[in-house]
């Protein structure tokens, strides 16, 4: 009983904030067992518990393969609770994520994985903290989900050869990185590749972007978005639009005076609403793309109808319950989480990929664990089906994309969303082809 009150312990104090980052360290082994699994004291019931109310099946989570012996030191790193966000779920997955592994997956080669947390508040200086929490801790491997603070976070590890697994950043310095840093999603696909997809089955001659204006989203059109956008014989024209602008009538209505034209959306929901009232002002009846991040409950109440037949770019299939990776997170959730998960919510689901992607990776792993032999085996892996995402594959070998070398997935998924705002089944792969 003490081991899991300790555990409940170390828990607890991991949702409290303070001015620092936060770092929280999951015990490993024995006492990582114990408080995982819910084990009575004294009693024989260990087994986490899917039939607990009766819960989910057993098969969704795999067979038991625990692992054992020394723990290997896994950094995680989220913004965390901002004054503009909250992305404390990535963290709350992440620890799911780790009870799993840990029970049917291994852990790590065997070993189990031994979870350190820590929050950058999307502030740089507190990120470039968390690196060198990381790096006192000796974690062999870091992996992250989506941070604005990837750059502080990435420098002091890199220059201390501890591998990345990201699942996603506009990072330039990050995702240029040919030595020790892996990025599962291709960000390019978003931002690139479904309008290029869209204006052309449109056949429309240009694709104008109305994105929010923050760096990491028009900082990639003002490098090489000419460049990428010429290559496929469109034009390209990009209106950022302050954060705080909520009347984005005026530059819709420069847009639909302008000539055919894809538009392409980019930003939250507050944003996307904006944009979409504008563009009903200005009565546009051309092609509209968005990003995920788009649609939410708040967006589809706010708009009604006026999604149907908007397309919908998704790195995994959003909303397909019939997935058989995201029903393998539902189950994980129902299991291993104590802090309610939001399914609904992407942001978790996206921790599940990445975490299912790094195990798949390093599948097959025996000996001793060290960053060196972590990155040569994520290297080395085969071409593997990307969890939650039929069609796609990742490769983490530096060829997937040829102008990000740390590109492990070429493409996307892409669906049109339906009266509701939900996407139509099933989503389609794009911009895969050899």
């Amino acid at each position: 009983m003490e081991q899991n009150t300790r555990a409940d312990s170390l828990h607890r104090r991991s949702r409290m904030r303070g001015p620092r980052p936060r770092v929280r360290r999951l015990a490993a082994t024995a006492l990582t067992t114990l408080a995982l699994t819910g084990a009575a004291c004294g009693g024989n019931n260990s087994d986490p518990g899917p039939d607990r109310e009766g819960g989910v099946d057993l098969t969704l989570l795999g067979p038991s393969r625990p692992a054992d012996g020394p723990p290997v030191k896994v950094g995680f790193v989220s913004d965390g609770s901002t004054p503009a966000f909250d992305n404390t779920i990535q963290i709350d997955a992440a620890v799911a994520m780790t009870k799993f592994l840990n029970k049917h997956a291994g852990g790590i080669g065997g070993h189990p994985i031994e979870l350190v947390t820590c929050e950058t508040a999307a502030d740089p200086g507190r990120a470039a903290d968390c690196a060198t929490e990381f790096i006192q801790a000796d974690v062999a491997i870091t992996v992250a989900g989506e941070s604005t603070a990837m750059g502080p976070v990435w420098k002091p590890l890199h220059d201390a050869r501890i591998p990345i697994f990201v699942y996603a950043t506009t990072e330039q310095s990050v995702i240029l990185d040919r030595d020790s840093t892996f990025a599962l999603a291709d960000q390019i696909a978003g931002l690139a590749g479904m309008p290029i997809t869209v204006a052309t089955q449109n056949h429309v001659p240009k694709v104008t972007v109305v994105g929010i204006d923050v760096p990491v989203v028009t900082g990639f059109y003002d490098t090489v978005g000419d460049q990428i956008f010429g290559d496929a014989g469109l034009d390209l024209d990009v209106v950022a639009i302050p954060p705080d602008q909520a009347d984005m009538t005026p530059q819709m209505e420069r847009i639909a005076a302008s000539g055919p034209t894809e538009i392409h959306i980019i930003g939250g929901d507050a944003f996307c609403i904006s944009a979409f009232r504008g563009l009903q002002a200005a009565n546009f009846d051309g092609p509209v793309s968005v990003v995920n991040q788009c649609v939410s409950d708040t967006s589809k109440t706010a708009l009604g109808d006026t999604l149907e037949g908007v397309y919908a770019s998704a790195p995994f299939a959003i909303g397909d319950h019939d997935n058989p990776d995201l029903r393998q997170w539902e189950a994980i959730v129902d299991t291993y989480d104590n802090n309610d998960i939001d399914l609904s919510n992407s942001m978790s689901s996206t921790i599940y990929v990445t975490m299912t992607a790094l195990s798949r990776a390093l599948d097959g792993l025996t000996g001793n664990i060290t960053p060196t032999r972590l990155i040569e085996k994520i290297r080395s892996a085969p071409e593997l089906p990307l969890p939650a995402a039929p069609g796609l594959t990742f490769h983490c070998d530096g060829t997937a994309n040829p102008l990000v070398p740390a590109a492990c997935t070429q493409g996307g998924l892409m669906t049109t969303l339906n009266a509701q705002g939900n996407p139509t089944l099933p989503y389609k792969p794009f911009g895969n082809e050899d």
